[in-house]
């Protein structure tokens, strides 16, 4: 969640919050513990010489480091420097880097999501609140028994004619979602809680037709 005063951001102290956050912890510390792996193998390598391939295969998982570490600043929201900073956008294409890793774990086996970006932009804030936003989503559909296999569809688009308002749209065919109401789902209330926060209308499933489509937009 956005650092800051645990006073002010009252959901960080929720149950849903918390478990977002080990999901995210686990992501993360699996990715790094699978680097630190194949760099102790290309290390071995190296106790005779280094070839050119090996150069380059280091310089890869060093890049994959960093996006590792990015992603852990990323989930905190605006730290205020970096590719945090309030006053560089980043592009809908940078933020699913970053949120697909986290997408990938909160979502059971065998779902996948086919992603599609304009070129709309968000700040760090709406970056953060946006992954809450999007990770609830996910998590109200686990639960209530996604259907698999499933493609996820996601769609990132600019609102046009100079608007900075991004939407964000998920579709998911509606013989692949679960019957049933999902408006006293504990991640729904939760997403209530955090597009409160930042003056958003908060996003839910709703059937359209021959899908279930989510939908969410907020200023970039």
């Amino acid at each position: 969640m956005a650092s800051g005063n645990s006073e002010e951001n009252v959901r960080d102290l929720t149950v849903e919050s918390l478990e977002l956050n080990r999901d995210i912890l686990s992501a993360v510390a699996h990715e790094l513990g699978g680097i630190a792996t194949a760099l102790d193998l290309r290390a071995a390598a190296m106790s005779a010489s280094i070839p050119d391939k090996d150069l380059a295969a280091l310089r890869g998982l060093a890049e994959e480091l960093r996006m590792a570490t990015r992603s852990v600043r990323f989930a905190r929201g605006t730290d205020g420097f970096g590719t945090l900073n309030p006053t560089r956008p980043q592009a809908l294409e940078d933020w699913w880097k970053f949120a697909a890793r986290f997408t990938s774990v909160v979502l059971p086996r065998g779902i996948t999501v086919e992603s599609r970006f304009s070129d709309g932009h968000l700040n760090a804030a709406a970056a953060s609140g946006l992954t809450w936003l999007w990770l609830a989503a996910c998590k109200e559909i686990a639960e209530r028994g996604i259907v698999s296999p499933c493609t996820v569809h996601l769609h990132g688009e600019s609102g046009g004619n100079g608007s900075d308002a991004v939407t964000l749209t998920a579709e998911v065919d509606s013989d692949r979602f679960p019957a049933g109401k999902g408006s006293a789902s504990r991640w729904v209330q939760y997403a209530a809680g955090v597009a409160q926060d930042l003056g958003v209308t908060a996003p839910s499933w709703e059937v359209a037709g021959s899908v279930v489509r989510w939908r969410c937009t907020l200023n970039g």
